[in-house]
């Protein structure tokens, strides 16, 4: 059976440079997406990331989820009154919905 690309290997058929933050932050979005945690606000992915790198500012973040959702790594969705969530999940035209009550995607 085929292994999944490495997190290095994508960013580099995506044509992004790979960095440590990128392949963090791109790790971090996969073993989301495998543990059934699909969407992840922005502040979950940082802790994740710098748990793994140590430091990492917020805005290298941000700048690293922009860089993988231009590449089509990463989704986007953006929830009415909700931060945004990323997602691992590409390649196909699910839908979102959010609960009113308690905020679940």
């Amino acid at each position: 059976m085929p292994t999944a690309p490495s997190s290095v290997e994508r960013l580099r058929s995506a044509g992004l440079r790979v960095t440590s933050p990128r392949v963090a932050v791109l790790d971090v979005l996969g073993e989301a997406l495998t543990a059934a945690e699909h969407h992840l606000p922005a502040a979950a992915v940082a802790e994740r990331a710098r748990a793994r790198l140590g430091s990492l500012s917020t805005q290298a973040v941000y700048d690293c989820l922009d860089a993988l959702v231009r590449a089509g790594l990463a989704r986007a969705i953006e929830p009415a009154g909700l931060p945004t969530l990323y997602e691992a999940r590409v390649g196909d035209n699910h839908h979102h919905l959010v609960c009113r009550g308690c905020g679940a995607t």
